[in-house]
């Protein structure tokens, strides 16, 4: 059985779908859908890939070791062996005539008188006399050399040698491993993170109900306000005065005249589950929540507005 059908079959024997596998693991569906068909070429890389099937694996309920050793033997099981050519070996017949073509022309031998042949015979003992001084110093220098050499070599291939040589290629093989889990594990957070942040609800604000009468109260709710709450007090063409309270807590944040055109008035209002404010200038009067805009319903300029924070 293959990897995906393997991950597939362990996926619905627990009742998951896709979806579900990617709401625990974080990874898209896209990925996961291609590695159930084995389309590893969709991926955005090795590491990713093999991140991903071990994640994938321990979520279903099976040894992320064992699925990621099958993907190996199929991987190694894909390469096609190498074929080997054969050469003839030349008959005996060529062989033969090889040999005879490899063999010096013979030279007609003629009759040599007798004074010229002793002289000859003389010049050959001398020259046989040389090689021999030659070759007898010559091979005191060459068995010298060779049992150099032969030291050497035997430094080279001794078994101390080789074992301290398969042991430093062992952990460097170790240490490679180690780094591209370590980088695999790396990529997926980063692959999760990311998702989580995408995921992540942007804040909305809705006006649950308008002020009337003299003294209107409108009450919005902000929702996925997030962990930092700020609220911005400003005016334009008029001065403002405000007070900002905890619910009905009047003034408990801030209390103050905030004069037209000047800076913004920023209070941080994160601890709080409710928040009032109280303003004596509505038409001069702006206020933000977390960059939403606040507005007054009517034309009166003493109002109240009340936001319902939701985390």
């Amino acid at each position: 059985m293959d990897i995906g059908a393997k991950l597939r079959e362990a996926r619905e024997s627990k009742g998951m779908t896709l979806e579900d596998v990617q709401q625990r693991t974080k990874i898209q569906k896209r990925y996961l859908k291609a590695i159930e068909e084995n389309n590893h070429s969709v991926m955005p890389g090795e590491f990713y890939t093999r991140a991903f099937i071990k994640e994938y694996a321990q979520t279903v309920g099976l040894d992320p070791d064992e699925v990621l050793e099958l993907k190996e033997q199929k991987s190694e099981a894909a390469v096609p062996p190498v074929k080997e050519e054969k050469s003839e070996a030349p008959s005996r017949q060529e062989r033969s005539r090889a040999q005879e073509n490899d063999r010096p022309p013979r030279r007609e031998r003629k009759g040599i008188p007798y004074l010229s042949s002793i002289i000859i015979g003389l010049i050959v003992l001398a020259a046989i006399v040389v090689v021999v001084f030659f070759y007898a110093g010559g091979s005191n220098d060459n068995n010298e050399d060779n049992s150099t050499q032969q030291q050497s070599q035997d430094q080279v291939n001794s078994p101390e040698n080789d074992q301290t040589n398969d042991q430093a290629g062992k952990e460097d093989t170790a240490d490679q491993s180690a780094e591209s889990e370590e980088q695999a594990n790396d990529a997926a957070e980063e692959e999760k993170a990311k998702q989580e942040e995408e995921e992540q609800a942007e804040p909305s604000l809705s006006v649950d109900e308008e002020g009337t009468a003299s003294n209107p109260v409108t009450t919005y709710t902000l929702e996925n306000a997030g962990d930092d709450v700020i609220l911005t007090l400003a005016a334009e063409d008029g001065d403002a005065w405000l007070q900002v309270g905890d619910g009905n807590n009047a003034g408990s944040v801030y209390t103050g005249t905030i004069s037209a055109g000047s800076e913004p008035v920023e209070q941080d209002v994160s601890d709080l589950e409710t928040v009032s404010i109280r303003t004596g200038f509505a038409r001069a009067t702006k206020l933000e929540i977390n960059g939403q805009e606040l507005t007054f319903p009517i034309d009166n300029d003493v109002q109240t507005i009340t936001v319902n924070i939701k985390k």
